[in-house]
């Protein structure tokens, strides 16, 4: 795998994922105009901290969260000391890992004997954000009705998968399908405790990695946390670069 072309495909993507600022920023508004993600700068280095200022002014004019999603490849090389002068929150750092669908022996990601299904209604998202709250997140049901508009918007942008233990959701992951593109994206894998380790997580997986071949895309990348990092490498996936979120929040 050539790394170079895949970061270059990764970059393209990022260009295609939101609105331009004309500065060679990217912005990904969510619908309810609650956050703003910039998944990418190309600006000069020179010009990068009018940037900044810039872009956090905006977030408090228009009281939403920014984040600027940083990837190891992205320049300059001082970009984080930026963000953080600025006033931004580092997150965890996570790897970026990918995976040419051209070839690869889906057979690994088990998914036979397993109650995979598609999130099509109401109920599905209910089973999503009951996940959630299994887990402690306190946003939930924020998340619930972000993602109903997102597959009421765009369906066939985005997938979100759960799988069922004797009829309860027990695991779930999303998939990301930009239209044009030829990379999809996967994101959310979440496991509740009781029924960790028992491959839920490899077949969620499975499942989303055969609907991007069907739909004809070429790879799949996937950000991931050194809890899953492993798991996802002996799968097949391959590190390609590293990503990590800055977080502004306005009035802190």
């Amino acid at each position: 795998m050539n790394s170079e072309n895949i970061l270059a495909g990764l970059d393209e993507e990022r260009r295609a994922l939101g609105e331009g600022s004309g500065r060679g920023v990217v912005r990904e508004l969510a619908t309810d105009g609650s956050e703003c993600r910039i998944v990418y700068a190309g600006c000069a280095p020179e010009e990068l901290d009018d940037v900044i200022r810039e872009e956090t002014a905006l977030a408090r004019s228009r009281n939403y969260t920014l984040e600027w999603k940083l990837y190891g490849h992205d320049t300059p090389a001082d970009l984080a000391d930026r963000l953080t002068a600025a006033g931004f929150e580092p997150d965890d750092q996570e790897s970026v890992l990918v995976l040419p669908l051209d070839g690869a022996d889906l057979d690994s990601f088990d998914t036979a004997g397993r109650d995979i299904r598609p999130v099509t209604d109401e109920q599905g998202l209910a089973d999503y954000a009951q996940i959630a709250r299994a887990l402690g997140r306190k946003n939930a049901e924020e998340e619930r009705q972000r993602l109903a508009a997102e597959l009421r918007d765009d369906p066939e942008a985005l997938s979100i998968h759960i799988a069922y233990v004797d009829g309860q959701p027990a695991s779930c992951g999303r998939a990301y399908f930009r239209r044009g593109g030829s990379y999809a994206e996967l994101a959310g894998g979440r496991t509740v405790p009781e029924h960790r380790r028992q491959g839920l997580f490899t077949a969620l997986v499975g499942s989303r990695l055969r609907q991007a071949r069907e739909r004809g895309r070429t790879h799949v990348f996937v950000d991931a946390l050194p809890t899953s990092e492993p798991t996802l490498r002996k799968l097949g996936f391959e590190v390609v670069t590293w990503t990590r979120p800055f977080v502004y929040e306005p009035g802190s």
